[in-house]
C-alpha cells in the first residue's frame, strides 16, 4: 500500500465517522455539509440532491426518530469496504445497525462514491439501503417498507 492509497483510506473512514457522530448527535446542517454540490442520497424508495436536499431528508427523519421517543440511538457500521480508485476517488460499503432507547429499530447498507473535496472528503452518491426493521421503527413510515424481524 503507498501513501495516496493510505491517505485516501484514512480520510474516506474518517468521513464514515463523521457522518455517523454528526447523525447521532442530531448536527443534520454539519451532516448535509459532507454531501458534494452534485450529490445523490438514494434510500428504499427515494431520491435527493445536494446538501438542501440531504437537509430536508434529515430534517423529516430527526422530527420522526424525535417523535417516536427513540432518541438517543446509535449507529453502528460493520464490514467497512473502502476501494481507492485510480481517478482518485473511491468507493465504499459497510453494514449498519440503528439502536435506540428500545433497542434494535433497523438495519441495511451503505454504497457511497466518495470524491476527495480541500483537505477532506465529501460522499457524491451514497445508498442507504435498509433491510430490515422493527414493526414500530419509523422508517415504515419514512421509507413506505414493511418491517422484518
Amino acid at each position: 500500500m503507498d501513501s495516496a492509497e493510505l491517505h485516501t483510506r484514512i480520510g474516506v473512514g474518517d468521513l464514515l465517522a463523521r457522518y455517523q457522530y454528526l447523525a447521532d448527535a442530531g448536527k443534520i446542517r454539519q451532516l448535509s455539509e459532507l454531501f458534494a454540490e452534485d450529490a445523490e442520497y438514494v434510500t428504499n424508495r427515494s431520491e435527493w440532491r445536494g446538501p438542501a436536499g440531504v437537509l430536508d431528508f434529515f430534517r423529516s427523519t430527526k422530527d420522526s426518530f424525535v417523535g417516536a421517543g427513540f432518541l438517543p440511538a446509535r449507529h453502528y457500521l460493520s464490514s467497512v469496504l473502502i476501494r481507492p480508485r485510480p481517478d482518485g476517488s473511491a468507493s465504499t460499503y459497510a453494514c449498519f445497525q440503528y439502536i435506540g432507547v428500545r433497542g434494535l429499530d433497523h438495519w441495511g447498507t451503505y454504497v457511497d462514491e466518495v470524491v476527495p473535496d480541500g483537505d477532506g472528503w465529501k460522499f457524491r452518491r451514497r445508498v442507504a439501503t435498509v433491510e430490515g426493521c422493527v414493526a414500530t421503527s419509523p422508517v415504515v413510515g419514512l421509507l413506505g417498507i414493511e418491517a422484518r424481524v
